[in-house]
């Protein structure tokens, strides 16, 4: 009578918590595979009265077990995996759950079979599933999809992007880092023309119009001088080059093109050991395309980007020297021939000379073929620093307050020149001046240039007369774009060694 009193009790008790006991203990070691570095130290522990369940269990019959198996519903919140889907550790985040110390994770349960009635039983060997610990550390890592044994390197690729690129087509949105080791230009068009160049309109038969936008002619005064010195230097086409610049860099708008980088054509690699990585999309071959991290060469102004554009061109590409030679005016007739021969070969655009020449023609780029007319100095040896300009307010009593220099009206950004060869002093931001500069002359005098746009040089920079220095604005205190321009005897810049500007310059 005790035992039969005693067996109703034991096998209440199984029905009521030998699912959680079974559950919980093989949950626990189905994590044991990926998980015991995470359990390590953490306390593995079961209630009292379930591990007195355990134990007594061992005298159920066997329709009890098959009891247990369908009461799914029964099964306690603790347990940290679901029985019925031991597979589930492929994902990454499950492994992190056993740090609860109320989950049975005990990994040694399992293995015990102490009753005779059940060692044929399969269940308590399809734990060891969790043999692929591996598999939930790989989706962190999708940066480096060809690396995956060193997770701690992701940004240390050693290989070119053809072999970089083969793998990630299975990834989303997979980003790789490349190297390069010789000036690259990305040959992919990204953007249509109307998102590159505003004011443009494509007619249904293909047919590009442009039509005159004031930003762009902005840009085109800042860039026109670079290259019009550039071209003349090293025999290329100014127009062409101002309408790649216009496109690549969608108008001087791009981040890249932008200070601090100035790459107005979209170069890889570096110069003079700076660059600045972007995420670029690649073609690998057959129009697959992907997305990459790229080094693009970092500048220190405009004209050290043409500079390096027209070696490109010069020099072409390692193991084809002549490789841009179409773009030579030894080799043309006119530009024309210049753009033709870039389409294929600078970008895969079909339509990319038609774009050009369009360009060219529209803002009358041709004009930055010709030489420019050197800047009459004046008998002190100044040059008038802006073009296109108006004289709106003179040197000296203005009111109530003493104008310390001459305003020159003109055009948002105008290039501003070196009135004279010296020595840049100050290249910085002021209250009143906003971006300004000093050069100081030889002799001792110095020239200060105020309410810039731009500056495009730095203290210590050696500027020659008529170098491009900055570009007009309305920075600092200023009611509309104008230059201020001092003289100043000295260089202590007071008030009582400033001349008339207009003194020196007519």
């Amino acid at each position: 009578m005790y035992y039969q009193k005693s067996l109703k009790t034991i096998y209440r008790s199984k029905k009521e918590h030998s699912l959680l006991i079974k559950s919980g203990v093989k949950g626990a070691t189905t994590l044991i595979g990926s998980a015991s570095i995470l359990l390590s130290g953490a306390p593995i522990t079961f209630a009292a009265e379930e591990a007195s369940a355990k134990d007594n269990v061992e005298l159920a019959a066997d329709e009890a077990n098959k009891t247990e198996t369908t009461d799914s519903g029964t099964t306690d919140s603790s347990t940290p995996v679901e029985p019925t889907d031991p597979e589930e550790p492929i994902d990454p985040e499950e492994p992190t759950e056993p740090e609860d110390p109320e989950e049975p994770t005990d990994p040694t349960k399992p293995t015990e079979p102490t009753d005779p009635v059940k060692p044929t039983k399969p269940k308590p060997t399809q734990p060891v599933k969790p043999t692929e610990p591996e598999k939930p550390a790989q989706p962190t890592q999708p940066v480096k999809p060809t690396e995956p044994n060193q997770p701690t390197q992701p940004a240390q690729p050693t290989k070119p992007a053809e072999e970089t690129n083969t793998q990630p087509v299975e990834e989303a949105a997979p980003v790789v880092t490349v190297s390069v080791e010789q000036p690259i230009v990305s040959q992919v068009e990204t953007q249509p023309v109307t998102n590159l160049v505003p004011s443009t309109t494509v007619a249904s038969d293909g047919a590009i119009h442009f039509e005159k936008d004031e930003s762009v002619e902005s840009f085109i005064k800042k860039i026109g001088e670079p290259a019009r010195k550039i071209g003349q230097k090293e025999d290329l086409y100014a127009s062409v080059m101002i309408a790649q610049a216009i496109l690549e860099s969608a108008s001087g708008t791009s981040q890249l093109a932008q200070a601090p980088n100035y790459n107005l054509f979209g170069i890889k690699g570096s110069y003079n050991g700076k660059s600045a990585t972007f995420n670029t999309q690649e073609d690998t071959g057959g129009g697959n395309m992907v997305t990459i991290q790229a080094a693009f060469r970092a500048y220190e102004n405009y004209e050290e980007s043409f500079e390096d554009y027209a070696k490109l061109m010069k020099e072409g590409l390692s193991g084809s020297s002549d490789y841009y030679s179409g773009t030579w005016k030894e080799n043309t007739e006119t530009y024309e021939d210049a753009t033709k021969f870039l389409t294929g070969r600078y970008a895969t655009d079909t339509s990319y000379n038609q774009k050009l020449n369009g360009l060219i023609e529209t803002y009358q780029l041709t004009e930055y073929d010709k030489e420019k007319a050197e800047a009459e100095a004046s008998a002190q040896g100044f040059v008038v620093p802006v073009e296109n300009y108006t004289i709106s307010s003179p040197f000296g009593v203005r009111g109530a307050e003493f104008h310390r220099g001459l305003d020159m009206a003109a055009g948002q950004g105008e290039p501003i020149y070196a009135s004279k060869a010296g020595t840049v002093k100050v290249a910085e931001f002021h209250y009143s001046w906003g971006n300004y500069v000093v050069v100081e002359h030889e002799g001792g005098t110095t020239t200060l240039y105020a309410h810039q746009s731009q500056y495009v040089v730095k203290a210590g920079d050696q500027v020659e007369q008529g170098q491009i220095i900055g570009y007009v604005g309305s920075t600092g205190n200023s009611t509309g774009s104008h230059l201020h321009f001092e003289v100043c005897k000295d260089s202590s810049l007071s008030q009582a060694q400033l001349i008339d500007p207009a003194s020196v310059l007519f």
